[in-house]
């Protein structure tokens, strides 16, 4: 049986390749980099990295923390897979696919990845899921972290705060995330111990009604369920600042909502 040239393996000098425009990783740890470098000086690259051919050389599609090792163990080339078949998309979902199978992204970069992966191709959260081998509820999580506030986002990168942390944080205003996460570091606070302080926190805020246009906000909550078609309510604090609320009792129901407001899926 004759080998598909895709599958077949070269060996390619590591100066004639660079990184791809649309890697998805960013961030290289430098213990572990060295401990793969002096890995590779005893065993070699053992797994081939990724590349398509380009004028100037080869574009790095996956594989690049091989490649940046085994620069550091001295090696003069490395071992490869051509993939000249594919195209620009088609090449950033195997370069995030094998990055995520591998969980060598930070969750902010993996998130971001899932991000543009469901803007390239227009998938649903499943429809992502199924592109890199993971359940709808696994992308949504990732894609929450993409509303936290940068500082909290390093903080996750990090790995100060954990990703059940992360996800929690994510639903909070962008002005109560940074204390919130404090808190997570300083007290070292379970997800449960989280919820908890944010809920008790909500309940502290105190929540009212202008006085002499109690009847305005009615006719706005009523006016706006009649639209809607689910039951709203609108509520503010002292500050000005308030919240707007629809509630829903099936995730059909949640569907249909979201329907009508013209939200689609990422």
């Amino acid at each position: 049986m004759s080998t598909r040239p895709a599958d077949t393996i070269r060996t390619i000098p590591v100066d004639l390749i660079r990184p791809g425009s649309q890697q998805a990783r960013r961030h290289f740890d430098a213990a572990s980099l060295a401990e793969l470098a002096e890995s590779i000086r005893e065993s070699g690259v053992v797994q081939p990295v990724v590349l398509r051919t380009r004028v100037w050389g080869y574009e790095l599609l996956a594989g690049e923390r091989r490649w940046r090792a085994a620069q550091s163990a001295g090696l003069h080339a490395i071992p490869a897979i051509i993939r000249d078949d594919l195209s620009d998309t088609e090449a950033f979902v195997v370069g995030l696919i094998e990055n995520l199978q591998r969980e060598s992204l930070t969750p902010m970069e993996a998130a971001a990845g899932m991000k543009r992966l469901g803007e390239v191709f227009e998938l649903t959260h499943e429809q992502i899921g199924k592109r890199i081998g993971k359940s709808r509820e696994y992308v949504s999580n990732y894609l929450r972290l993409l509303h936290l506030a940068p500082e909290v986002a390093a903080l996750v990168n990090e790995g100060h705060i954990h990703l059940g942390h992360a996800k929690v944080l994510a639903g909070l205003a962008l002005r109560d995330q940074v204390g919130m996460a404090d808190e997570v570091i300083r007290h070292k606070l379970t997800v449960r111990a989280l919820e908890r302080r944010i809920a008790a926190m909500r309940d502290a805020r105190i929540v009212f009604k202008p006085a002499g246009k109690a009847s305005d906000w009615t006719a706005l909550e009523r006016a706006l369920s009649d639209q809607l078609g689910y039951p709203v309510s609108v509520s503010a604090e002292r500050s000005g600042e308030g919240e707007l609320k629809v509630k829903f009792h099936s995730l059909d129901e949640l569907e249909g909502l979201l329907e009508r407001i013209g939200y689609r899926a990422d």
